[in-house]
């Protein structure tokens, strides 16, 4: 079953005051490249999230974000602390000179939450609980993505099977002109042979001879049969529960060189251009495999 390299997914778990959240989108990618963007005090699942997207996807360019927000109007990112140790400080320094100034009033609050770092913003601490959460969300989310990447797979697998279909059609098309392309090569040769050797008689077994190698040379029955086989394969492969994108990107090298090698081998117009249109299938063929996983 193939499966496209495109995709998109998305999960939110939410806990207490915090929802987890994370999307990953993938496009194509020979190989597998992951990029993550993790909140500062996430940073060290990074190594994780990575093991568990390649154990689960062999190819694509993924792109991870994970986000802590909050259910109130914080960030999930960061908690606001107060400074207890340096805001006792303040307060004692203040009382100390209002008393050796001799001054009156009273130390407001608010003055005190304007001095420097008197209120700090930390990271907030996670404990492995709520890791926990942070890896069931991200394989949440590559399960939606691979679900999309599969309903992708199946739309393209369809093309590619009608396709497959169409290089088969041109295919049973160029058979039943062998024996027409040698009749045609014959009465060629004839002609030519006449016209260079007017008033001498023509060797029948000499014509035959000439004949039987250019019916050798131009045979294609071999090329036909194993662009048969080929197809076959594809067919096999594509229903194959793994990652078969490489291994049809090289099988669809091995198409286009029966193809080649059965136009160099005619000397016939429509075969010709039947060569043409299953080359022209193929490279389509090709363009979809680029997005195959």
């Amino acid at each position: 079953m193939f499966k496209s390299m495109t995709g998109f997914g998305r999960a939110e778990i939410p806990n207490g005051n915090h929802i987890f959240k994370t999307e990953i989108r993938s496009v194509n990618n020979r190989f597998i490249e992951v990029k993550i963007r993790l909140p500062k005090n996430l940073a060290e699942l990074e190594f994780v999230i990575k093991k568990q997207l390649r154990a689960r996807c062999a190819r694509g360019s993924f792109e991870v974000s994970v986000t802590l927000d909050r259910n109130d109007e914080g960030t999930g990112e960061l908690e606001i602390r107060p400074n207890l140790p340096l805001a006792s400080q303040y307060v004692s320094a203040m009382t100390e000179i209002k008393n050796f100034l001799g001054l009156k009033g009273e130390i407001d609050v608010n003055s005190i939450l304007q001095l420097r770092d008197v209120m700090k913003a930390e990271p907030l601490s996670l404990d492995p609980a709520r890791e926990d959460l942070v890896i069931q969300s991200v394989n949440q989310a590559i399960t939606e993505l691979i679900k999309m990447r599969e309903e992708e797979g199946n739309h393209l697998q369809a093309d590619i099977f009608q396709r497959l279909d169409e290089v088969e059609q041109q295919a049973a098309l160029i058979k039943p002109r062998q024996p027409l392309m040698l009749r045609q090569y014959q009465e060629k040769l004839k002609e030519r042979v006449q016209l260079l050797a007017e008033g001498v008689d023509l060797d029948p077994a000499r014509l035959a001879q000439e004949t039987a190698i250019m019916a050798d040379r131009c045979d294609v029955t071999e090329e036909l049969t194993r662009l048969a086989s080929h197809i076959k394969q594809f067919r096999q492969l594509a229903e194959a529960d793994e990652p078969v994108g490489r291994k049809l990107e090289f099988l669809i090298q091995e198409f286009n060189r029966e193809a080649n090698t059965i136009g160099s081998k005619t000397l016939d117009g429509e075969t010709s251009r039947c060569v043409i249109e299953i080359k022209s299938i193929l490279e389509k063929i090709r363009e979809q495999l680029a997005n195959i996983e």
